[in-house]
C-alpha cells in the first residue's frame, strides 16, 4: 500500500532525528504533525502518537479507533479519554528512558504534564522533515495549486461591476470545491479599489466599480496539502498609467524573486533579489511584508523568504515568492507564485 510506504519513510527520517538526539521516544500532539506522519486525518486535540524505534502507538477518541485502525492497521490503536497521561504511562511501561515532546507546539497544561513525568523538551523534528516535500507530496501540492490557477482563469473573465469582494470570494471557493478541494487553504482575500493596498484586508461587502482595482489572495487544501496564488490587475477600460507602472515594476520584482530561487541560496537573498527591483524603483517604503513563505500542510510554514532570514534553501522546499506595492487609500498590487525548489531553480506550481 502507497501510504504504508510513504509513512515508513517519514518515520524511518523520525528516528534517524530520535536516535541522533538519544530518544527512545516521542510523543507527538499536534494533529497536523499527525497527518504527515499517517496520511490520516485527526481534528486537534482528539489524539497523542507515542513513536518509539519499532512502533507507533496511537491513543485517540473511540471514534477514531475503527477507522484508523482500519487504514493503519500496522499501527496499535488505543481509545482513551486521557490521551496524554496514557501515553505517559504506556512510556513508563515500556522502559521508555528518553521520551522527548516539541515544547512550541504544547499547551500549558500539556507541557507541564509532561515536563513532569520526566519527558525531554526538544526542537521542531517533525516540522524540520515536513520542510521538504517527498515525491507524494509534490504531487499533492501541484493539484493543489492547479486548482487554485484554474479557479483564477474561471473567475476572472466573470468578474462584474457591482459584484461585491464577497461574492468573488464565495466564486473562487466553490469552484476550487467542485474541482475537489476540501476547502479554502486560508481566509480568501478580495480587495476591490482602496482595499487592495491592504495586504491582509478583511474580505467583505465593497462593490465593484466600472474603474476599479483588484486583488485576490486565495488557495485551496487537497488531500491535506495548501495552495497559494496572489493575482492583481486593473478592471475596466481607464487604468492609471500610475497602477500600470506599479504593476509592472511588481512582476519584474516576482519574477527576479522567482529566478533567485534554487537549493544553496539562502532565503534572505531571494527576499533581496525582489526586493532591490522595488527599492531601485523608488517604491521600497510601499513593500511593506516579506517576500515568501513556506507551504504545505499549513499554509505558513518554514522556511520564510524575508529580510532576516538566516535558512538555505534545501531540494524539495516548497516556498513562494509574493511582492507587492500597497499605496494608501488608493490600490496596491499584489503578485504571487507558489513553487518547489530544485537544484536547477524553481519550478512553478500554480499553472495548469
Amino acid at each position: 500500500m502507497a501510504e504504508k510506504n510513504i509513512t515508513s519513510a517519514r518515520l524511518s527520517a523520525l528516528r534517524k532525528m530520535m536516535c541522533n538526539n538519544k530518544l527512545d521516544g516521542l510523543i507527538v500532539t499536534n494533529n497536523l504533525d499527525q497527518l504527515y506522519l499517517t496520511n490520516f486525518f485527526f481534528y486537534p486535540e482528539e489524539t497523542v502518537l507515542l513513536v518509539t524505534g519499532r512502533t507507533v502507538l496511537c491513543f485517540t477518541r473511540e471514534l477514531y479507533v475503527q477507522p484508523f485502525g482500519k487504514f493503519a492497521p500496522q499501527t496499535k490503536v488505543i481509545g482513551s479519554e486521557t490521551r496524554t497521561a496514557s501515553a505517559l504511562a504506556k512510556a513508563k511501561e515500556l522502559g521508555l528512558k528518553r521520551v522527548g515532546f516539541d515544547a512550541a507546539k504544547e499547551s500549558y497544561q500539556n507541557g507541564k504534564m509532561m515536563s513532569a513525568s520526566g519527558c525531554i523538551e526538544v526542537g521542531g523534528f517533525i516540522s524540520k522533515l515536513r520542510e521538504t516535500k517527498d515525491a507524494a507530496e509534490l504531487k499533492l501540492m501541484r493539484e493543489s495549486n492547479r486548482i487554485a490557477y484554474l479557479a483564477y482563469e474561471y473567475v476572472k473573465p466573470r468578474v462584474k461591476t457591482g459584484m461585491t469582494e464577497s461574492e468573488l470570494a464565495a466564486e473562487l471557493e466553490r469552484f476550487m470545491r467542485a474541482k475537489g478541494a476540501s476547502g479554502p487553504s486560508f481566509l480568501t482575500i478580495v480587495g476591490f479599489g482602496e482595499n487592495s493596498a491592504n495586504p491582509h484586508h478583511e474580505t467583505g461587502n465593497r462593490k465593484l466599480k466600472a474603474n476599479d482595482a483588484v486583488l485576490i489572495d486565495f488557495g485551496c487544501i487537497y488531500k491535506g496539502y495548501c495552495s497559494d496564488i496572489t493575482r492583481s490587475w486593473w478592471h475596466g477600460k481607464n487604468e492609471p498609467a500610475e497602477y500600470k507602472k506599479i504593476w509592472n515594476i511588481v512582476d519584474k520584482a516576482r519574477k527576479a524573486g522567482i529566478k533567485a530561487v534554487k537549493a544553496g541560496v539562502s532565503n534572505k537573498d531571494v527576499d533581496a533579489a525582489a526586493r532591490k527591483v522595488i527599492a531601485d524603483a523608488g517604491y521600497g517604503a510601499f513593500f511593506t511584508h516579506r517576500t515568501g513563505h513556506g507551504v504545505g500542510i499549513e499554509i505558513h510554514e518554514n522556511p520564510y523568504n524575508s529580510q532576516t532570514a538566516q535558512s538555505v534553501l534545501a531540494e524539495g522546499n516548497v516556498v513562494t515568492v509574493e511582492p507587492g506595492i500597497y499605496l494608501p487609500e488608493k490600490y496596491g498590487v499584489r503578485l504571487e507564485d507558489t513553487m518547489f525548489t530544485s537544484k536547477t531553480g524553481a519550478k512553478i506550481l500554480t499553472r495548469k
